[in-house]
């Protein structure tokens, strides 16, 4: 039976095939294994992308702001004055390799406060890796981007930071590098102005540091670099806010970062008065690559490895609340196994069949559940996947986070009054929408008061951005309600952006506030009435009146099957089986779609959601 103990240093390198060097004399092995902050990073240095190179990007409003912080009048890092109705930070990060059209048509700027760009190497004499080769480095030339520009004057347009990711890597436990930087404070001095002269140049908002792993022979020394690079942002007047990345593990097994004043007589830790403002703890990993089980990379509990709750209390125990942004992944890991059941030992662990892991982002982790059903660990909190591979020879378990899972992580982070969240990484979802609707349900300011409880939150407030409601009233959303005919008609009109028209249609709405929603509807073919001259505005719509409606103003094509029992022969049989294939209804049973029953207007949000979210 497997243990919960740490890795040993011969697993942690041979699951990521990084070679043994040698240690330089008082280096302290750290305990976590390598991050997926390096992993990633490794995997793309290769990367080869043409970036335009990018002009200058609009400052930040000073209107608009970014959110200020009490440590920034030497208090203890809470924050004030997010962007976007936020009430938590939302820090996400954005590596280069996502920086491209494509993928940036995703970012929902509206939703985050401070975007990290990922990233910028240091060297250890202290400049930034801005060339490599004699060419620009992917990294640099990401970041003097267009396509940055555009990111950055898009943000400060909604008063969202976006700060530089300086990162140095050692996890070939070769600390050379990070020494000759950080014992010299000539060479400190050095990167904390090429750090500020970078954020300034691009008018962006200041810097997180990612330095990984941290040895704990070098924890003042590292201190002492934070406090310069912050005293260098106000120096040179570029943007001052600094934040650190630090593993999961570090508060739990003391892993070099200074979380508390280390007594070596400077009376500072990392977030101390001019240093860093708040941490990103990197709150996964905790199960990787060289896993002895399959797991959560983030689990709420676990028998087998250092879980949430743990190293939140470990972090709450050195560093208050209000500095703290706890990490989220936006991806999932699988492995290799020996068995089907949950959190069965992989193969590495084994070594009785071929040992394989890998990463995946949200959309493709969320796929493979899709594909080969979705399942749910009741300790770590996280949806999970397995199947037979023919590939290996032997069983794939997955493990990942959506919004259901994120959603206990949410509540964890709120109800420890921290900071705030922070996302490896942004984008990962692709134009899927429901992780961005769950951090609005968690963190933003709710477009109504009554909604909070509905299970179907995410979709109400889309419905709301939309513009496709206003409520019931000015506060409220009456999701419980039935939909009316007429409402349901503005909904539509509202939704599909039907014109005007000067015909009138129907005898029994004159003078209604929706008139002119049943006009348009009607011109638009969506509905012929309850008879050819009314339209029964005051009636509730039925799910099958719902189907036929959608079925018409999305020309949604004839089904290929017929999907339920219980609607032979209605009137809307046809329109049911055309939103189930669309993938708009699943019914209300397996068999049964209730065609007769009521659509309260959360189910219509629902229904909507489903017909036009991208």
């Amino acid at each position: 039976m497997l243990t919960r103990r740490r890795l040993s240093l011969a697993a942690l390198l041979a699951a990521v095939s990084i070679s043994i060097t040698s240690t330089p004399a008082g280096a302290a092995d750290p305990t976590s294994p390598p991050t997926v902050h390096a992993e990633m990073l490794a995997e793309h240095a290769g990367d080869t992308i043409e970036f335009i190179p990018g002009g200058s990007p609009a400052p930040m409003s000073v209107t608009t702001g970014g959110g200020t912080t009490s440590s920034e009048a030497g208090g203890q890092g809470s924050i004030a004055g997010l962007p976007n109705g936020l009430r938590r930070e939302v820090f996400g990060y954005l590596p280069y390799w996502s920086a491209n059209a494509s993928q940036l048509e995703n970012l929902e700027y509206g939703l985050v406060s401070t975007i990290a760009y990922f990233s910028v190497g240091a060297n250890a004499n202290g400049t930034l890796a801005k060339t490599s080769g004699g060419e620009p480095s992917v990294g640099w030339a990401g970041w003097t981007s267009a396509a940055m520009s555009d990111v950055i004057t898009k943000a400060h347009a909604r008063g969202v930071k976006v700060v530089l990711t300086v990162t140095m890597m050692a996890w070939n436990r070769d600390y050379t590098a990070f020494e000759t930087l950080l014992k010299s404070s000539t060479n400190r001095g050095r990167l904390a102005t090429e750090i500020a002269n970078a954020v300034k140049a691009r008018n962006a908002d200041g810097v997180n540091l990612d330095f990984e792993p941290m040895p704990d022979a070098l924890e003042s020394q590292y201190t002492a670099l934070v406090r310069k690079v912050r005293a260098e942002l106000e120096r040179v007047e570029a943007g001052p806010y600094l934040t650190v990345a630090v593993t999961g593990g570090a508060a739990s097994w003391n892993e070099g970062y200074e979380l508390v004043d280390n007594a070596d007589a400077n009376g500072y830790s990392l977030v101390s008065p001019g240093g860093a403002h708040a941490l990103m703890v990197m709150a996964y990993d905790f199960n990787w690559s060289g896993s002895g089980r399959a797991g959560a990379v983030a689990p709420i509990d676990s028998p087998y490895v250092l879980d949430s709750r743990e190293a939140m209390t470990a972090f709450l125990a050195r560093v208050p609340p209000s500095q703290l942004i706890w990490g989220v992944p936006y991806y999932g890991r699988a492995w290799t196994t020996t068995g089907s059941g949950m959190n069965s030992v992989t193969c590495s662990g084994a070594g009785t069949c071929q040992a394989a892991s890998w990463a995946s982002a949200y959309v493709d982790a969320r796929q493979a559940a899709a594909d080969h059903g979705r399942r749910w660990d009741d300790a770590g909190r996280v949806p999970w996947y397995r199947y037979d591979s023919s590939t290996y020879d032997t069983w794939v378990q997955g493990y990942y986070d959506d919004s259901a899972s994120l959603n206990v992580k949410y509540d964890l982070v709120k109800a420890h009054d921290l900071r705030g969240v922070g996302i490896w990484h942004l984008l990962m979802d692709g134009s899927r929408t429901e992780l961005w609707s769950r951090l609005a349900s968690e963190f933003k300011d709710l477009p109504f008061t009554d909604i909070a409880g509905s299970a179907f939150v995410d979709e109400i407030i889309w419905l709301a951005d939309e513009g496709i409601t206003t409520g019931c009233s000015p506060t409220r959303f009456c999701p419980g309600d039935p939909v009316t005919r007429g409402q349901m008609a503005t909904f539509l009109y509202r939704a599909f952006e039907l014109p005007w028209t000067s015909q009138d249609f129907f005898t029994d709405d004159e003078g209604l506030v929706h008139e002119g929603a049943i006009n348009r509807v009607a011109k638009a073919g969506i509905t012929t009435g309850c008879s050819e001259t009314e339209f029964c505005p005051g009636d509730p719509v039925t799910r099958g009146q719902m189907a036929t409606f959608l079925s018409r103003a999305l020309a949604l094509p004839p089904p290929s099957n017929d999907y339920f029992t219980d609607d032979d022969g209605t009137a809307h049989e046809d329109a049911i089986n055309r939103i189930a294939e669309a993938g708009i209804t699943a019914g209300c049973t397996a068999t049964r779609f209730c065609p007769t029953g009521i659509v309260s207007r959360q189910q219509m949000a629902a229904f909507l959601f489903r017909a036009l979210a991208p």
